[in-house]
């Protein structure tokens, strides 16, 4: 349902897609792509988050960066793409683990200590997971916080917004291209909604995983189906933002088994990943 003082052009009614191809110089095993801000590199992991990797779109290399626990859960790479923000894990004195923090160049392949943040666009970090910060090239931040909550930081303010109410918890988070709108899922309903910075609810579009911004008018995700006990299906699919036109960019019910999507920045390119780790990547037009 389109709810009232949601305001969105419409005129792309379809997208159209090339045939999913098979990236398989990434290696074995690959799993949550991230493009780069430059869209030249997709950043890649375990199913685990141990390790990171980078895929070369260009050169079709891959190069792992990392092996450390811990180091492709959330990372943050900077506007330039030239710095990684990631975190490492310890967990030989503590089961739990321990977490600290490092900066990666990606041309020297210099590892550092991240341990002052006055001039980097990241948050001090807690021990969960670095965060972001509103800079001038981006005026506005959204992340989910420790406590499953939304945060809206902007203006050198917090804002911390809950659309569906105070007890329901919250995961994917993101901002729109245009920065005006917020996609998320509630755990509370187990669906994807669109709400503005200030948490008023603008539509709802059901059942949807890992859902991501394509442009200001189009979210792709994920439909899963498991049995309780394993993933049986799952095929990317994309729905306009008042949740009125809704299509499968690969084939539902079908064998191939893909998970994750992730768009690169000029939104002509999905990534994403099967159950099995390989990397899928597929070319898209938005008519």
């Amino acid at each position: 349902m389109l709810c009232s003082g949601l305001m969105i052009h419409l005129a792309a009614q379809r997208i159209e897609v090339q045939t999913p191809r098979l990236v398989s110089e990434a290696g074995t095993e690959v799993f949550y792509p991230k493009f780069t801000p430059d869209g030249k590199t997709i950043l890649l992991t375990s199913v685990n988050y141990t390790g990171l990797k980078s895929l070369n779109l260009e050169s079709k290399q891959v190069r792992e960066l990392t092996a450390e626990p811990g180091a492709g859960w959330n990372v943050l790479v900077s506007q330039d793409s030239k710095t990684l923000f990631y975190q490492s894990i310890d967990f030989s004195n503590d089961p739990s683990g321990i977490a600290t923090f490092r900066t990666l160049n990606v041309e020297t392949h210099r590892v550092a200590p991240l341990a002052s943040f006055e001039s980097l666009e990241v948050q001090k970090p807690n021990e969960l997971a670095i965060r972001p910060r509103a800079t001038a090239q981006t005026p506005t931040v959204v992340y989910v916080n420790e406590d499953l909550k939304i945060v809206v930081e902007r203006n050198g303010r917090k804002n911390v917004i809950a659309p569906n109410g105070p007890d329901a918890d919250y995961i994917w988070a993101t901002l729109s291209p245009d920065g005006t709108k917020i996609s998320y899922y509630s755990m509370l309903t187990g669906e994807v909604f669109i709400c503005d910075l200030s948490g008023r609810i603008l539509s709802n579009l059901g059942a949807m995983d890992a859902p991501v911004w394509l442009t200001n008018d189009w979210i792709v995700g994920m439909n899963e189906v498991n049995n309780g006990r394993v993933v049986t299906a799952s095929n990317i699919v994309a729905i306009t933002v008042d949740g009125r036109v809704k299509q499968d960019l690969t084939p539902a019910g079908g064998n191939l088994i893909a998970m994750f999507p992730a768009v690169s920045p000029d939104g002509r390119t999905i990534a994403f990943n099967t159950l099995d780790g390989k990397l899928y990547v597929m070319e898209i037009s938005v008519k």
